[in-house]
């Protein structure tokens, strides 16, 4: 239970830091996507973490293990945005996942 928390808390973590990022410079803004999965993969490498090792699932590489746990911290970020988006009723400027969507069908007239 408390390797999911970890988890979950370095997803939390790594939006927050992004989110910042984006909103301070300028270029990071639009390099979004890439910027969640090099700061989860990099802290999870910084922090030599390896949630298989909390389960206590056998990986017979541990390397192979830590950024599989990094791309499952970065794809956690997708439910702390939908969650943010339900409970403030405003989506992430240029989130790719979640942003705004043009509508299939147009005015005419």
């Amino acid at each position: 239970m408390y390797t999911f928390a970890i988890v979950a808390l370095l997803a939390l973590a790594t939006i927050k830091l992004v989110d910042f990022l984006a909103d301070n410079i300028a270029i990071a803004g639009r390099m979004r996507s890439l910027l969640t999965f090099v700061i989860a993969v990099g802290a999870v490498f910084w922090l030599d973490y390896s949630m298989f090792d909390g389960f206590g699932a056998a990986i017979r590489d541990r390397d192979l293990g830590m950024w599989m746990t990094g791309f499952i911290v970065a794809g956690l970020t997708v439910p702390w945005r939908a969650l943010f988006s339900y409970v403030t009723h405003d989506r992430a400027m240029s989130d790719e996942t979640l942003g705004h969507h043009a509508p299939i069908l147009r005015k005419v007239a």
